[in-house]
């Protein structure tokens, strides 16, 4: 794992297969955000204070996981002092009250049989889509929840899309409700980069 500080309110991460093998972490347990995930995420944050001194404390932050290449991907960690409203851009997921006021879109919800549909399509979709998703599991069935930063997804993501599943009315308030949360965030962007 490398760890450089860019700014006071930045720090990248680059962390590889063997950082991820040595921790005995797999892909499934960073798509379904596990326990093991959440604690390397908060090592992560640990070591980059102790060799960066970035210190994370009561600001918002935002996470951009990047693929890197195959074995490696880069973790982008921006932190926003003043609580600021902030535009999210591609790859962004956010955590902070303020901002989930700000960011208002249509959610679009897909239906898929097999959770390699999902896999496949993100890598289909991941330079196209702009905006937020997330993953479920329902019964025998997975979801994924488009949510455009623009009012609804652009056509061209739309099409591709009921290539792998087909458009279904269910609203994410009922998966969080009945069904199991696989991925809460950025489901296109993780699930792009899973072998």
């Amino acid at each position: 794992m490398k760890i450089e500080k860019i700014s006071d309110c930045k720090v990248k991460i680059t962390i590889s297969s063997i950082d991820l093998e040595e921790r005995n972490i797999d892909m499934d347990d960073l798509v379904y955000n596990s326990p093991k995930a959440q604690e390397l995420f908060w090592d992560i944050l640990y070591q980059a204070y102790v060799e960066q001194g970035f210190e994370v404390r009561d600001e918002q932050l935002i996470v951009e996981a990047i693929p890197n290449s195959r074995d490696t991907f880069v973790i982008i960690i921006t932190k926003y002092r003043n609580r600021q409203l902030l535009k999210p851009g591609p790859g962004k997921f956010i955590k902070g009250t303020d901002t989930k006021k700000a960011v208002k879109s249509k959610e679009v919800c897909f239906y898929f049989e097999d959770l390699e549909d999902i896999i496949d399509l993100s890598k289909r979709i991941i330079d196209i889509y702009r905006g937020d998703s997330s993953a479920y599991r329902h019964e025998d069935a997975y979801y994924l929840v488009l949510k455009p930063y623009e009012a609804c997804p652009s056509p061209l993501v739309e099409a591709i899309t009921e290539e792998y599943g087909c458009r279904c009315k269910t609203m994410e308030i009922y998966l969080k409700e009945y069904g199991k949360t696989l991925i809460e965030n950025s489901a296109v962007e993780i699930l792009a980069w899973c072998i």
